[in-house]
This record gives structure tokens, C-alpha cells and sequence, in this order.
């Protein structure tokens, strides 16, 4: 009889599933998996269990996913050297230094969309760590590139008494489980039940189409100010205006953020750390918050039943919610989409004027132009060789 480790491996290539694929729908890392499959590792009953669900219903996208979207940390320490190379596996000679910083910081240290503030050393408010979106992306490259996780990483902070200033989950609906506009019309109707006192239903597209076409809706569940409020918006109708992405082929159709910041944030990181459950740490937040509710006349507001869609979004009949990675490489995005939107078609036109005159301006222009020390710095950041970040990934 084949064991159990031999049975799982044998099913995830029926189902044509890679190890990295699997080990991310897990939140653990592929060579955590390898080992298991090999019978070298000895799981523990609660992570046989989800192996043996996730495989059972594997689908080529999970239903729902949860990633960090934003992480900002205060360290009290100002060794910005042993912060770089110890906890962030970054060299202080690929940063490049800026001497300004936010939130009442002096200066900072950057690379890419990952970004270090620094403070006078007699000052407490030691080192601010900030990711945001594409930064968190770009460290889950470097995490990958370690054999490491974000459970590991936040464990080290802890280690460091890092204080957890800020903290977005965000959980990605891939299959539209959500109707954003449908949660906007409840809560103007009264059909939502929450702790919270305020919410805010923006809805926005172009003007004079009868079709509505390219419109989206955002909803505000709480105080922007408060240490907690959601942001409940049409992801895929956003990746339509920023980068020209049809709506019918956007991976991700509905995004629900949990902002957390302060006290708020570094319960989230406890909870994950000690039960590494996404699906117990976002939903036991959000319905502790928040339900939405179906109108029933002739009864009171509290006796209304809980909204179907609702139900199955906060877990019934649906994939157990998973901690994913989305790690993606230091690039320029934003610098090459302004250039392709402002610069390329000006650009463009006095190429073609070259052209017509036979006279090659533009590009002699473009080859004489001076390199300030921050451009030459981003040049070295974009062209670091991958075995000097330490791994592939780059």
C-alpha cells in the first residue's frame, strides 16, 4: 500500500500541479513540500488535512486568495547596515539615498518600491520600514529567494521588538463572489449590520454612456482614521484604467482590504503567527465587523438573514481562504507606463522629423544626456546580477 506522502505526490502530477504551485496555495515553501512528499518530513495532522482538501478541490485559481498589500515597521534600532543585510537581504550599496523622509523621518534609504527611513540616532523613532503594493511583490522575491515566508520574516521583527505600524490583508475575489454595487445599495438600505458608524459608496465612470461602461465601485466600511476600516472595491475595473487590461481577462476581480494599523496590526501579525490561518485571522476580523443581511418585513432588523452571497463569501460551500505569494521582479513600472503615456509619443514624433530630414538629433540628444548620481544609482539597482541578491528571481 503506497503512503500517504507517496499518495499526494502521485496526485498532484495526475493533477499537473508543480511544487511551487502547490507549496504557494499553501503558504508554505517548496522545499518544506519536497520534503514531505519524500517522507523525509513529518507534517502535522492540521497541514496533512489541508493538503488533502486543497488537492481534492484544486482548481486552476483558488476562489479567494490573501496577500499582504501593505506593511509598514518600526525597528528601534538605527543600524540601517544590520536591518539591510540581516532582516532584508539588501546591500547599503545598491540603496539609493534620498535626504528627505515621511512621517517625521530625516532621510531614507531606496530600492525599487522598497523604502527605509532613517532618523538622527539619539532620536527614538529609530527605522521605518514601508512596502507598499509593488514593494511587498518585490520582497516576496527576496523572501522566495532565501527560503523564506512572510510567518518567518514577521517572526524576526517580533525578535527585534519591531513595533507593526500598519498592515493591509487583501483578499483577492477571482471568481466575482462579490457585487460591489450590490453592497453599496444594502448599506444605503440599512441591510448591513456592523460595529462600524460610517460608510462611504463611491461609484465612478465616463459620463453620458447609457451602458456604464467602465465603471466601478468602491465602498468605505468605517473611519479612513481609525486604527480599522475595509475598502471593498472592482479590482479588475481599476486594472482596465491603469494598464488597459480587459475587465473578462483581469485575474482578480474583487479586492477586499482589511486596513489595520497600531494596536490593530500587531494583533493581526499574533494571530497569524501563532495558528498560520489566513482564512481564521481575515474572516475573524471582518465578521467580528460586518454582515450584510437581506430585508424582511414584519421582523426586526437583527432577525433579517445573513445575504447568501455574503455566507458563501465568509466561508460556506467555498475553498478554505490561503495566504499566497505574488512575488514579482524590481522593475521600472511605473517609470516606463508614465514614459509610454507622456514621453514615447513626442519621442516618436521627433523620430519621424529626424527621419524626414535625415538628421539624427534625438538620438544624439538622448546619448549626450547627463546622468545625475540618482540616475546612475537606479542603473545599478535594475542591473544587479541575480547571484549578488541571492537568487533567480531578479
Amino acid at each position: 500500500m503506497p503512503t500517504w506522502s507517496e499518495t499526494i505526490k502521485t496526485k498532484r502530477r495526475d493533477l499537473s500541479i508543480t511544487q511551487d504551485q502547490l507549496a504557494l496555495r499553501l503558504g508554505i515553501t517548496r522545499q518544506h513540500l519536497q520534503r514531505v512528499e519524500s517522507g523525509k518530513a513529518n507534517p502535522s495532522s492540521s497541514l496533512q488535512m489541508q493538503i488533502d482538501q486543497v488537492l481534492n478541490r484544486w482548481q486552476v485559481a483558488p476562489e479567494l486568495n490573501l496577500i499582504f498589500d501593505y506593511v509598514r515597521i518600526r525597528f528601534p534600532s538605527h543600524d540601517i547596515e544590520f536591518l539591510l543585510d540581516q532582516l532584508l537581504h539588501l546591500k547599503l550599496d545598491y540603496m539609493l539615498f534620498e535626504d528627505w523622509g515621511l512621517y517625521g523621518y530625516a532621510a531614507k534609504y531606496v530600492f525599487s518600491n522598497i523604502q527605509i527611513m532613517l532618523s538622527p540616532p539619539n532620536d527614538q523613532l529609530g527605522t521605518l520600514l514601508e512596502l507598499k503594493g509593488q514593494g511587498c511583490r518585490e520582497f516576496e522575491s527576496i523572501l522566495l529567494a532565501h527560503n523564506q515566508t512572510w510567518f518567518d520574516f514577521f517572526r524576526t521583527c517580533q525578535t527585534e521588538q519591531a513595533v507593526f505600524k500598519r498592515l493591509d490583508l487583501a483578499i483577492n475575489d477571482t471568481v466575482g463572489m462579490l457585487n460591489i454595487p450590490e453592497l453599496i445599495d444594502k448599506c444605503e438600505r440599512n441591510e448591513c449590520i456592523s460595529v462600524m458608524r460610517r460608510f462611504q459608496g463611491l461609484r465612478s465612470g465616463p459620463m453620458n454612456d447609457p451602458e456604464h461602461s467602465g465603471q466601478g465601485a468602491t465602498l468605505y466600511i468605517g473611519s479612513l482614521k481609525s486604527d480599522i476600516y475595509f475598502c471593498i472595491y472592482e479590482k479588475d475595473i481599476e486594472q482596465q484604467e491603469k494598464h488597459g487590461v480587459a475587465v473578462e481577462y483581469a485575474p482578480i476581480k474583487n479586492r477586499f482590504e482589511i486596513r489595520l494599523k497600531s494596536d490593530r496590526a500587531t494583533k493581526a501579525v499574533e494571530d497569524l503567527l501563532v495558528y498560520r490561518d489566513a482564512e481564521r485571522t481575515a474572516f475573524g476580523i471582518i465578521t467580528r465587523y460586518l454582515k450584510f443581511v437581506d430585508y424582511r418585513a414584519h421582523k426586526e432588523r437583527e432577525q433579517w438573514p445573513i445575504n447568501a452571497k455574503w455566507q458563501h463569501f465568509c466561508g460556506r460551500n467555498r475553498q478554505t481562504l490561503r495566504l499566497t505569494l505574488a512575488p514579482e521582479p524590481f522593475d521600472l513600472r511605473k517609470t516606463k507606463a508614465w514614459i509610454q503615456k507622456q514621453v514615447a509619443p513626442m519621442l516618436k514624433v521627433l523620430l519621424k522629423i529626424d527621419d524626414y530630414h535625415g538628421t539624427n538629433e534625438t538620438l544624439t540628444m538622448i546619448h549626450d544626456a547627463a546622468l545625475q548620481k540618482k540616475h546612475l544609482k537606479l542603473l545599478e539597482q535594475q542591473t544587479i546580477g541575480h547571484d549578488e541578491l541571492g537568487g533567480g528571481l531578479y
